[in-house]
């Protein structure tokens, strides 16, 4: 009787620990944040970028849940600094006054804002989905990494 008296208070005294046990969700975005600095990106939780088309194509409920994925860049690779939205229409620039560049306009589904800085080239997402389609956006950062940093070379 006393082992179970022991155990029940055992019991008691353990049951708040288990909310510091990660739930399944969190396990699988940290498995996906994991496979995306494994990749060579960043992960920065980020605002979206302030413009009325933001605004109006993406619901102020749904702003908080983007996390932005970055690929950190050599000084040699010039890409275009701005940001994109993709509506349905094809890609809207928001700040720029450039086109995206073709290698990210092809970013799969769910990975609707680009954005370029003169050091980093990046996505938001909502992460939803699973390693093969973050493999996907990858390959798409890289290798507009890839065409500037050839464009580059060619250019002098």
């Amino acid at each position: 009787m006393a082992f179970w008296i022991i155990g029940g208070v055992l019991l008691l005294a353990l049951a708040p620990l288990s909310h510091f046990w990660p739930s399944k969700q969190q396990r699988r975005l940290a498995h996906i944040r994991e496979v995306a600095a494994l990749s060579g990106l960043y992960v920065e939780l980020r605002k979206l970028p302030m413009h009325r088309k933001v605004d109006i194509h993406i619901p102020q409920d749904d702003r908080r849940y983007w996390v932005y994925y970055g690929l950190r860049l050599a000084p040699k690779v010039k890409l275009p600094v701005g940001s994109w939205l993709r509506t349905a229409d094809g890609w809207v620039t928001l700040t720029g006054d450039h086109d995206l560049p073709p290698a990210l306009a092809v970013l799969p589904e769910g990975f609707d804002v680009v954005s370029s800085t003169p050091g980093s080239v990046g996505f938001f997402w909502q992460e939803r989905g699973g390693e093969d389609l973050l493999a996907q956006a990858v390959k798409c950062l890289k290798t507009a990494a890839e065409d500037a940093s050839y464009v580059a070379r060619s250019s002098f």
